[in-house]
């Protein structure tokens, strides 16, 4: 996963989303974000997510709605976590709801849980998508598309509001902020960066940007910097023959301490056991 704050999504061949069936074992997304409305159902093991501040712990039958532009986290526990992920962009819901961007659908529904009111099922709709994706018979473009037309109206009715304008130009400013920095530390990432130096660059004491940071991403702003060293280290140690301190040196890697706890942390593993 890139460490940049912006993830490109792109939609499966003959359908308007992007769906696919995920089995991973223990892993971290960093915080990042997306034009794309991104519904998770966890089908087996866990996932810890972090959201626009607030974290939720989920399991087996609860549906996670993470809302387009919502900066967020997410960490797959255990040996083996399967979920359905379906992703849909703003642009294809700005056919159906013009004011899209005003639009925000609840975050969490957990298992078992009957939206009030209604009479639809999100997670009988995921999991016939599912279905009739995996089967692939003549025309399942049409019958995907109507099933996930059925879960949309579900949410759309049952589990959305329209946004107070003020609130959302609040949330927004902060966002915006937080995006830059981590587009900067995408950039900058080898350089011996500071905790003052980023919240110099927003113009930000540095007791209100490590609030927001820890708010918004669920991380510290060291701890996602040193993730991000980690991660972009790991690529490179999966297809580099390069020693271990030379990438660690390559990717502005000083504490070898602090290091391997994330580096064990994220993977699970040594780097010297992963390379074995």
């Amino acid at each position: 996963m890139s460490a940049y704050t912006y993830e490109m999504v792109r939609e499966n061949s003959r359908l308007p989303v992007h769906f696919s069936y995920v089995q991973e074992p223990a892993h971290t997304i960093l915080a990042h974000w997306h034009e794309y409305l991104e519904i998770i159902l966890i089908v087996s093991g866990g996932m810890t997510a972090v959201i626009q501040a607030e974290t939720f712990e989920l399991s087996a039958g609860d549906i996670l709605i993470i809302n387009s532009k919502d900066i967020h986290m997410t960490r797959t526990h255990g040996d083996t976590t399967s979920y359905i992920l379906l992703q849909i962009s703003a642009r294809y819901l700005q056919q159906f709801f013009p004011n899209f961007d005003v639009l925000h659908f609840g975050t969490w529904i957990p298992a078992g849980t009957a939206l009030e009111g209604s009479t639809c099922a999100p997670t009988h709709y995921l999991m016939e998508m599912l279905d009739i994706y995996q089967k692939e018979e003549d025309g399942y473009p049409l019958l995907f598309t109507a099933r996930l037309h059925d879960l949309l109206y579900c949410l759309y009715r049952y589990d959305s509001c329209w946004l107070a304008s003020d609130g959302q130009k609040a949330a927004h400013r902060d966002i915006l902020r937080l995006t830059q920095t981590m587009d900067w530390v995408g950039e900058h990432y080898r350089e011996p960066l500071t905790l003052d130096e980023a919240a110099g660059n927003l113009g930000l004491s540095r007791e209100y940007f490590c609030r927001i940071f820890k708010k918004y991403t669920g991380q510290t702003f060291l701890e996602y910097l040193n993730a991000v060293r980690v991660m972009r280290f790991h690529d490179e140690l999966i297809y580099s023959n390069d020693s271990i301190t030379n990438l660690m040196a390559a990717h502005g890697i000083s504490n070898y301490k602090i290091f391997l706890r994330t580096f064990k942390k994220i993977y699970g593993d040594t780097p010297q056991r992963m390379r074995m």
